[in-house]
């Protein structure tokens, strides 16, 4: 009792910081009216519409040069502040595809130009079966403006896929690629001026920004491949002897992970310098992602050196099986193109037994087992290291 009354102010405060830093936040922005997307879709054209006649550099996301991908990324970014995934097969695998006669100007056009028979090429549409994308060869380069109607997008052509909401722009009801009807000006234009700029989560047919650690897209086995980097800091919350934070060491883990549908097995290696205990850790661990902010994960724990109790000379052996489980939350990302950059709270339990093999006592075995880890995780699927069109 003494004990918690003397550090009553360290608890509290510790548990306040511990459950804020636990907590996912995730905003959504509201649904955009069919108006607002109108506009939306004029800006994005609009500012496709500035770039033709750029110059074809592959790797390039403008202002003076663009590969296709790069032309849909700036502009997407530029004039609506949407943040489109860097590569054509990562936004091929975020959009919602539609049937063709749902496609509105302001979707994006998907092709199979290669020989390997996936997706390779994206453009902007317009309307009245225009769109605009930078190619890379062909008797026209750059950014330009190219028809379905040709006969060789007519069979390159795959699907259509829709980041913004609906707008009405069908056009079997009659909509044309340039409709700037009086609907959607003056009123409409003010309203969506103070409405926040678009985000993923935008939308009733926008994916969520949990989307880049599952896949539902046709792909091959590589396109469901994705790889996660980790490295943190370790501490625990207290000792045999007292309560206070402790530092216990640096980790660092990389994993490889098949995104699902809906979850995403994981394996991968950690490595850890468990100052705490005074031993180098290698556990080899097996995850089940859910989503971008959670995952589970527990494997075997190998061990070199002779442990230690924390704050002790107690000598303790690490298990190997049952070794190491936990669970991880993730904050929403920073994103650049395909690389997403999370921050990252682990809580985890390593077991540990007296070197007869016995168990150790409840406060022996928490204080050595148990930890925070806390640090950024780095993602991106393998197609961004694949070379985009």
């Amino acid at each position: 009792m003494n004990f918690f009354k003397t550090y009553r102010k360290e608890f509290v405060w510790l548990t306040a910081v511990f459950l804020i830093a636990l907590i996912p936040v995730r905003c959504f922005a509201r649904e955009m009216t069919e108006a607002e997307s109108r506009v939306y879709r004029e800006r994005l054209i609009a500012e496709a519409k500035k770039y033709v006649g750029a110059p074809y550099v592959r790797g390039a996301v403008g202002p003076n040069a663009f590969d296709c991908s790069g032309l849909i990324y700036t502009t997407a970014h530029d004039s609506i502040s949407f943040q489109l995934p860097r590569t054509v097969k990562a936004m091929y695998s975020f959009v919602k595809i539609v049937p063709n006669e749902k496609k509105e100007p302001g979707d994006l056009l998907f092709f199979k130009t290669t020989g390997d028979g996936t997706i390779s090429h994206v453009g902007l549409y317009i309307g009245n079966g225009q769109f605009i994308s930078a190619l890379s060869d062909g008797p026209n380069t750059g950014v330009i403006v190219s028809s379905l109607r040709e006969n060789y997008w007519k069979g390159k052509y795959v699907s259509c896929g829709k980041f913004l909401p609906e707008a009405g722009l069908f056009e079997n009801s009659g909509a044309t690629a340039t409709k700037t009807s009086a609907t959607t000006s003056k009123s409409s234009t003010q309203n969506t001026k103070k409405t926040k700029p678009v985000s993923k989560t935008s939308g009733k047919d926008s994916k969520s920004s949990d989307s880049y650690m599952t896949y539902s897209g046709e792909g091959s086995f590589a396109d469901h491949l994705a790889f996660a980097a980790y490295s943190t800091a370790d501490w625990s919350l207290f000792t045999e002897k007292k309560f206070m934070p402790n530092f216990r060491g640096l980790s660092t883990e990389g994993d490889v992970i098949y995104r699902g549908k809906m979850l995403s097995p994981g394996l991968g290696l950690l490595l850890r310098w468990n100052y705490g205990v005074k031993a180098f850790q290698m556990p080899v661990i097996a995850s089940l992602y859910v989503g971008d902010y959670f995952r589970a994960y527990a494997g075997p724990m190998f061990s070199f050196g002779n442990c230690k109790t924390p704050d002790s000379d107690d000598s303790i052996k690490a298990s190997i099986f049952p070794g190491i489980m936990g669970v991880s939350f993730s904050l929403p990302s920073f994103t650049s193109g395909d690389f997403k950059v999370q921050i990252v709270q682990d809580i985890c339990y390593t077991v540990y037994n007296n070197e007869s093999n016995s168990a150790l006592s409840f406060l022996k075995s928490a204080s050595s087992g148990l930890e925070f880890c806390t640090g950024v995780r780095l993602f991106f699927p393998f197609s961004a290291c694949s070379k985009s069109k």
